[in-house]
């Protein structure tokens, strides 16, 4: 299909993204070309030595007569002499001289970009590390060397710390943060303050795509009041979380669109405006006056910032032209904004930012995967990402009001596999 032209951004994007109605979220991608998984791996290092000491910082005396080369050292000098440090350095002597040391656990995919990457030269870098720990216990890391950047996480599964990400500069290499197509519902409940939040009516429910090779992706609303198949038989969509489970709506989701969505992130009306204003507001740009008192959305038009009050009644107010349609267009228009706001950040802050993100959301997705979706915001160009809502028309079953989805939501749904819509018009 015909895409605009793409501005890539150059070492600076977003790393958490999405702020709907009740959801702050994050994009991500990765090399077309690399395997999609996240499992760990141990590669045969060619008969070297089992040893998991520090880096050396001279090549090994050498018995031959010969003229060969000795391989390449390289190291990584970071503060501190923690299992994380050693498996970044690790990481690195191991690309200089296979044979040197074994391998840092890191993510299948991962091994396989790096299968046939070697330095050719000595190389000496100095990096930085910025760790968080989740609420759950997991924990994530970006290391930085330059322009060489390193994802780690650590399940919390007696497993330690395994290389999920990187970008290789010093190789020459793009990066490789997963599948090169990332697909991931955000769920916003209805739930009030003293009620279970990740499990009521899901009031905002969008797809949060990207390809950060093509440095593009999409945000696409689904009418909270879509009439699809459920497990329990036909319901509108918002009643399924509360119905079943998030799991179970992202099922119906993935039955309704033939996408792969790798899973969700899900919270309620507190815990998006206390994301918010943690994260210091998202600057929006209001398209008309709102005076609304039902969703207390009582906005200028207009560029502002809006703290978490704000945020959820923009993201609520429906009694305007378009009614559901247009509320969920503008929840869109959060989740871009919150996109945008990131990206002023380095990735240092990732860790922290997916920290942040941790008290506020419920999600089935790892650590790893949070964090190369995290990651992966940072090539992202937002004019790249397109907002769109399903199109539908206002039905009734029985007593109820209902959404019943177009014919042409098909060709979006086909549209959106390689994580990107083709502009509008």
């Amino acid at each position: 299909m015909q895409r605009r032209p793409l501005i890539i951004a150059a070492g600076l994007a977003a790393a958490l993204a999405a702020a709907s109605v009740s959801a702050v979220l994050v994009f991500g991608g990765g090399d077309p070309d690399a395997t999609a998984t996240t499992a760990t791996t141990t590669i045969d290092s060619s008969a070297a030595p089992t040893t998991t000491a520090a880096v050396t910082t001279s090549r090994p005396a050498t018995t031959t007569t010969t003229t060969t080369q000795p391989p390449p050292v390289v190291t990584l000098d970071l503060e501190g002499s923690g299992a994380l440090q050693q498996a970044a350095r690790d990481l690195y002597t191991w690309l200089g001289d296979r044979r040197a040391v074994e391998p840092p656990a890191m993510a299948e995919g991962l091994a396989a970009f790096l299968s046939g990457a070697a330095y050719s030269a000595d190389l000496a870098l100095a990096g930085e590390v910025a760790t968080a720990e989740l609420v759950d216990g997991k924990r994530v890391a970006v290391i930085t060397a330059g322009d060489d950047i390193l994802l780690a996480a650590d399940e919390a599964d007696g497993a330690g710390w395994t290389i999920v990400g990187a970008e290789l500069a010093s190789l020459g290499l793009g990066s490789w943060y997963g599948a090169p197509v990332r697909l991931v519902m955000v769920i916003g409940t209805d739930a009030r303050p003293g009620q279970n939040e990740p499990y009521y009516r899901g009031d905002s429910l969008h797809i949060l795509a990207s390809n950060i090779a093509a440095g593009g992706g999409a945000i696409v609303g689904i009418p909270r009041d879509a009439w699809v198949s459920a497990p329990y038989g036909n319901d509108k969509l918002t009643h399924v979380n509360a119905l079943a489970d998030s799991a179970t709506l992202v099922q119906v989701v993935r039955d309704l669109t033939g996408l792969p969505l790798e899973g969700y992130l899900v919270t309620g009306f507190r815990s998006f405006r206390r994301m918010v204003d943690a994260f210091g507001g998202v600057e929006v740009d209001v398209p008309f006056a709102m005076n609304d008192p039902k969703s207390s959305a009582f906005l200028r038009a207009g560029l502002q910032r809006l703290l978490g009050q704000d945020a959820l009644a923009f993201s609520r107010n429906r009694h305007i032209a378009g009614g559901d349609f247009t509320r969920c267009f503008h929840q869109g228009v959060v989740i871009a904004a919150a996109l945008e706001g990131v990206q002023e950040r380095g990735l240092g802050d990732l860790p922290e930012l997916l920290a942040l993100l941790s008290q506020y959301t419920w999600t089935d997705l790892s650590a790893g995967d949070l964090l190369t979706l995290a990651a992966g915001a940072f090539e992202l160009d937002p004019d790249a990402v397109d907002n769109l809502v399903l199109p539908g028309t206002l039905g009734t079953v029985g007593a109820a009001s209902v959404v019943f989805l177009n014919p042409e939501a098909e060709d979006v749904y086909r549209d959106l596999e390689d994580g990107m819509v083709a502009p509008a018009g």
